[in-house]
């Protein structure tokens, strides 16, 4: 896209869309961990391994690099958004070691405390880090000549993060299984609705790049309970992600 057409996309409604809604599913993520992190943290209440505090951090500035970058470009400021790019492509590849290694680690804890099912909770987190890394390459890949599949991809990537995010909120509603477990990713997927209507309204279908992602992501996370549960995976895990 050239300089010109970048900047007349940048003030649209489109771009404006994608600026409110960045801040909504940054409040989302950041009003999801005050009793499971922030107060407990500050109370000290509970202690936590570094690794939890470094895997937090890289997560929490991704959301907010993600709500400046929307920011950027509704005001305009395409140029600067681009300059932080590679800031944001550097801070992508660091959360994968990251969001595996906390997931490994929080599987092993299970094994270690005996818990039941210890590596159910794991194929969520296979999944999310998957999904998450898949829509930000496809995000990285039509950043320059394809910019409206690029600021979806990033929006479905954003959404990646808010499920397992809000899983905190799960935690103190009783609800039975499988509700329990496909409830946060299939409550943050409701944020695909708003972005297919806007779809509709700024360009009269629903995007290629949004029913991409759908299809991608949604379908999964209304099997994940009985494929995280059943014998074959829980079979093949200890092997695959060590005893």
């Amino acid at each position: 896209m050239h300089a010109t057409t970048a900047n007349r996309a940048a003030g649209s409604p489109d771009a404006r869309y994608f600026a409110r809604m960045s801040w909504i599913m940054l409040a989302a993520v950041i009003l999801a961990f005050p009793l499971t992190y922030f107060v407990p943290l500050v109370s000290g209440a509970k202690q936590f391994i570094w690794l939890r505090h470094l895997h937090g951090l890289a997560f929490f500035a991704w959301m907010g690099l993600y709500a400046w970058q929307s920011q950027l470009v509704a005001a305009g400021k395409v140029v600067k958004h681009r300059s932080l790019g590679l800031f944001g492509l550097a801070l992508s590849g660091a959360m994968l070691p990251l969001g595996v290694w906390m997931f490994l680690t929080s599987t092993h804890e299970r094994v270690l405390a005996g818990h039941a099912s210890p590596y159910e909770l794991s194929f969520y987190s296979l999944f999310d880090i998957t999904s998450f890394a898949a829509l930000v390459a496809a995000a990285v890949a039509t950043a320059m000549k394809n910019t409206d599949w690029h600021k979806r991809f990033m929006y479905s990537a954003a959404i990646a993060l808010i499920g397992p995010a809000i899983s905190r909120w799960f935690l103190l509603v009783p609800m039975a299984s499988p509700w329990t477990d496909m409830g946060p990713n299939l409550l943050a997927d409701l944020l695909y609705i708003p972005l297919a209507l806007n779809d509709r309204k700024s360009l009269g279908r629903i995007h290629p790049a949004t029913r991409i992602a759908i299809l991608a992501t949604v379908p999964m996370h209304v099997v994940e309970p009985w494929i995280a549960g059943s014998r074959w995976w829980n079979a093949l895990a200890p092997g695959l992600l060590g005893p």
